[in-house]
């Protein structure tokens, strides 16, 4: 599999150079037609499904399509409008999770919220794999929806709808309410959790990683989080 997916990058480094030659230049310039192609693809001798056009004599297919076939890692980044290519990383799919309808701003308690967590729990028991990337449409701090950064957007969403995002840079305890994500700084990119419950003296959150896995349960103390540097609060509780 590791040569197949050599051979797959080495064609795909082929086709982006004869994008910028000169035939394809000059094509680029007339209005092409694309009709779906009736030729057939083997992968080691096994024939695959894939969908292709054929557009100016030439067979055109996803370039996910190859990552779910030939399993590399493809994902998209709508805050810079990228494509990243992992030939080291496993192909997940990509699922778009839509918004759940947005409840009222009188409506939303953290009762209410913890409730939506707790629904999440089931969802994706701890150690399960959550859809990652996340796409979100509310417009929240977030836009990678990988890591610890996608799945905090993921439960905020799931408790929130699409009610509008506050920051809050270095909150008081008192701040701090069920459904907040927490955001500190804990190295070159920082570590956001999403809290569940909060006493006195600690809080209860839910938080993922590079294994796009939730996880439930952890727990931070006041004293050690109050000294985290750069503490952010972002909340969608009405104000």
């Amino acid at each position: 599999m590791r040569r197949m997916r050599e051979a797959v990058f080495l064609g795909i480094g082929i086709l982006a150079g004869l994008a910028l030659s000169g035939p394809a230049a000059q094509a680029a310039e007339a209005v092409l037609a694309a009709r779906p192609t009736t030729q057939t693809f083997y992968l080691d001798g096994v024939k695959i499904d894939l969908t292709a056009y054929l557009i100016g004599g030439s067979n055109y297919v996803r370039l996910r399509d190859i990552g779910r076939a030939v399993d590399f890692g493809v994902t998209y980044d709508a805050a810079d409008n990228t494509v990243h290519i992992d030939p080291d990383a496993p192909y997940i799919e990509e699922v778009t999770t839509p918004a759940p309808a947005t409840p009222s701003p009188q409506a939303v308690t953290e009762e209410s919220v913890q409730a939506a967590l707790s629904t999440l729990r089931e969802r994706y028991p701890n150690n399960t794999p959550w859809p990652a990337p996340y796409r979100s449409t509310s417009g929240g701090p977030y836009h990678s929806g990988m890591n610890c950064a996608g799945w905090a957007t993921l439960c905020s969403d799931a408790a929130f709808g699409s009610l509008p995002w506050r920051r809050v840079d270095n909150p008081s305890w008192d701040e701090i309410r069920s459904g907040d994500l927490v955001e500190y700084d804990s190295g070159p990119s920082g570590h956001v959790i999403v809290v569940i419950n909060k006493t006195a003296d600690a809080i209860t959150f839910t938080d993922s990683g590079t294994t796009q896995r939730a996880y439930w349960g952890g727990q931070y103390t006041r004293e050690w989080l109050e000294q985290q540097p750069d503490l952010t609060l972002y909340t969608r509780y009405p104000n």
